[in-house]
C-alpha cells in the first residue's frame, strides 16, 4: 500500500471518530462498494449523531462543517502526492493540520459531557498524539 493511500485511510479517520471508512473499505470480506464523497459524510455524522447523542441542530452543524471542508483538505491532499511527495512527514503535516482543525471544530459543537466522551475514545487518544508533534514542530513543551 503506498503512502497516499496510508493516508487517505489516515484522513478517513480524521472525520469520523468511528472509523466507518476503514469498515467499509474491508467490507468484510466482501468487494468493496463504490460510495460517494457525500454518502460516505452522511454515513460519518450518522454515525457520530448515534455514538454522542448530537442533536439535529449539532448534527446539521457537523454536517455542513464536513461537507465544506471535507473537499478542502482532499484537494490538498492530492496537491502533495501530485507534487510528487514521498515522505510521510508531508503528509502527517496536513493531516495533523487538518484533524487539529476539525478537532477545535467539533469541541465547539458538542456540549462538554459529548466532548468529554469524544475524548475518552479513539479519537481522543489521536488528537493527544497529535497535540504533541504539533507542539514538537513549533518549538513547544508539549502539554501534559
Amino acid at each position: 500500500m503506498n503512502i497516499f493511500r496510508k493516508f487517505i485511510l489516515v484522513a478517513a479517520l480524521v472525520f469520523s471518530a468511528s472509523g466507518a471508512i476503514c469498515h467499509a473499505q474491508q467490507g468484510g470480506g466482501q468487494p468493496p462498494k463504490e460510495t460517494s464523497f457525500e454518502d460516505a459524510i452522511a454515513k460519518q455524522v450518522e454515525e457520530m449523531v448515534d455514538r454522542y447523542k448530537l442533536d439535529d441542530y449539532q448534527a446539521f452543524k457537523l454536517d455542513t462543517l464536513m461537507q465544506h471542508f471535507a473537499p478542502i483538505y482532499n484537494a490538498e491532499l492530492r496537491r502533495v502526492k501530485e507534487s510528487g511527495a514521498a515522505q510521510v512527514a508531508s503528509y502527517q503535516t496536513i493531516v495533523d493540520k487538518w484533524a487539529d482543525f476539525f478537532d477545535t471544530e467539533y469541541e465547539k459543537i458538542f456540549t462538554e459531557e459529548q466532548w468529554k466522551i469524544y475524548m475518552k475514545s479513539a479519537a481522543g487518544r489521536e488528537k493527544k498524539k497529535r497535540d504533541k508533534r504539533l507542539a514538537a514542530a513549533r518549538g513547544e513543551a508539549p502539554e501534559k
